[in-house]
């Protein structure tokens, strides 16, 4: 939304940054300035523009805000960074291999370290590519026809996963509040 000309803003509704900074450098001046604020936020303002370009522009991003109580083409919403450069969580080696045998995680599910600081927009879609031809590479040089995997003990209920988005959502958003302000603080002593 920032490349598209939204507004970054502190408590007191003024712009503090520019918006356009690289991703790293400006998650850090988000957390200075949320320590500055005593919030555990900023503000993302998109106000200013056309509300029926936001919301053809952002359909999912306006509808989600509106279930959690803001009509972003009249009123800031509160945000904090996030470290989407990061990726998922499940480490891989450079063949997507994790560490359990015979396991491999491809695409945003996967941590394997090649984007840096500043994961460039849709990167992530190559990386997907690129990481299964290595993964399948990988798993086709080392399969073992002769002794094929077990399936004997592997017991899995989709039901019981069907609604797991819902079920976890407050215990999650419960943990990032708690981890919020720990975060941040080593966020802005962190020095690469």
């Amino acid at each position: 939304m920032r490349g598209e000309g939204a507004y970054l803003l502190n408590a007191k509704g003024e712009r503090f940054v520019n918006e356009l900074l690289p991703r790293d450098l400006l998650a850090k001046e988000i957390g200075k300035q949320m320590k500055i604020d005593n919030r555990p936020y900023v503000e993302l303002s998109v106000t200013h523009l056309d509300p029926n370009f936001v919301k053809k522009r952002f359909p999912n991003i306006y509808k989600q805000c509106l279930e959690e109580g803001y009509d972003m083409t009249k009123e800031p919403i509160p945000v904090t960074p996030g470290q989407h450069y990061f990726m998922g969580g499940i480490k891989v080696d450079l063949d997507s291999k994790t560490s359990m045998d015979g396991l491999y995680a491809v695409g945003e599910t996967s941590c394997n370290g090649v984007h840096g600081r500043n994961r460039l927009a849709s990167n992530s879609l190559l990386e997907s590519l690129v990481f299964a031809e290595r993964a399948a590479n990988h798993a086709a040089a080392h399969v073992s026809t002769e002794q094929p995997v077990s399936t004997e003990n592997i017991a899995f209920n989709a039901d019981e996963y069907a609604d797991i988005d819902q079920r976890n959502r407050k215990a999650v958003l419960d943990e990032i509040k708690r981890k919020d302000e720990a975060f941040y603080e080593q966020w802005l002593h962190y020095d690469s």
